[in-house]
């Protein structure tokens, strides 16, 4: 290499280096070109100190966008419904709706919770933090699960028509309803939920709804559910309702809780009053007090089909109550039966 390759070599390094500069040298070469003489007082130490803290800072972030812009782009995990859902059905989470997480309360009762542990059955720990649900909030979450998986993958966004839902909700759709359900979403996206089963190793922690937001003139709705969510969905996790006779039950908060309590049992095992009315969150003032609106719940089950029969035994306060198990559950039935182990025959003589 000659000296004019060398030159010319050495000044295209110069310009290089002078054209990637970090913040940091450029604002302490700033400051240095301001000063007229040395830092003889603490305010003009303060002043430098703080100039180059700034500057480091603004050379950290643009390291961080460096290697953002560097590495290679992940997209969001986007992954089947895991379940199939006839059109008169809507799927609940057996887990969900076995506990105190979407009380039998009216909306003038909500609520604020901070990291509230909430009444379950045994092997399922819920901590819920933000303004209490309840059974109308429970509806909503199911029909937003059912459009979803009918519309996208579980974890991409779907745009529904407010009055779509609405109308699904078995609701109207005048300005009340559609309030409704926004301060409904709101709560599924703002409420945190953590969710621990024992039994299956879930461990859950999240909002219901990631994020939604609507689209004030037209009124539609664009929302995605957690992908994690997936989970809850799994075989054996969820249960399919009748959605006619949910909506044949609205405005009746215990019945619609007790609704998706049986349901979601293959077995019906008789449970006492008072563990019921711990379970459903009830605000009875007293044991029986929610034992007369039990009655009632159970006689309005029975009503549209659900219940065969009810039975309080007033000896014991058990609840015992007779339906129909779905085909699936028939199923599973028949197979624990099958898999139960025979008692032992004595030997013939």
């Amino acid at each position: 290499m000659n000296d004019k390759t060398a030159q010319k070599t050495h000044s295209e390094n110069s310009k290089q280096t002078d054209q990637t500069t970090s913040p940091l040298a450029e604002m302490i070469a700033k400051t240095r070109g301001q000063q007229s003489g040395p830092c003889d007082t603490r305010a003009e130490l303060a002043k430098l100190e703080k100039l180059i803290e700034e500057a480091r800072q603004k050379e950290r972030a643009a390291q961080a966008a460096q290697r953002q812009a560097a590495a290679p782009q992940a997209s969001a995990k986007i992954l089947p419904f895991p379940l199939g859902i006839p059109d008169a059905t809507r799927p609940v989470c057996n887990d969900m709706a076995r506990a105190a997480l979407f009380a039998a309360i009216q909306g003038k009762d909500r609520l604020l919770l901070e990291n509230a542990l909430l009444a379950t059955v045994d092997g399922i720990e819920i901590i819920f933090s933000g303004r209490q649900f309840n059974q109308d909030d429970h509806d909503t979450l199911m029909q937003l699960i059912c459009m979803a998986a009918r519309h996208a993958p579980l974890g991409e966004y779907v745009t529904i028509p407010a009055t779509v839902i609405l109308k699904a909700l078995g609701r109207g759709t005048s300005g009340k309803e559609h309030e409704q359900l926004k301060a409904e979403i709101h709560r599924l996206v703002d409420n945190t939920v953590y969710l621990r089963n024992t039994k299956t190793g879930i461990n859950y922690r999240g909002h219901l709804i990631d994020d939604a937001i609507q689209d004030e003139k037209t009124r539609f709705w664009r929302f995605r559910l957690n992908p994690k969510m997936a989970v809850f969905y799994e075989r054996n996790r969820f249960t399919l309702i009748d959605w006619e006779q949910r909506i044949n039950l609205r405005g009746k908060d215990l019945a619609r809780w007790l609704h998706l309590y049986f349901a979601g049992n293959a077995a019906q095992y008789p449970v006492s009053v008072e563990f019921l009315r711990e379970k459903s969150g009830s605000r009875a003032k007293s044991l029986r007090h929610y034992r007369e609106k039990l009655r009632l719940a159970l006689e309005q089950l029975k009503a549209i089909g659900f219940l065969i029969s009810w039975n309080i035994d007033p000896a014991s306060d058990l609840v015992s109550v007779e339906r129909v198990p779905s085909p699936a559950q028939q199923r599973h039935i028949a197979k624990k039966a099958a898999n139960k182990p025979r008692p032992e025959q004595p030997p013939k003589r």
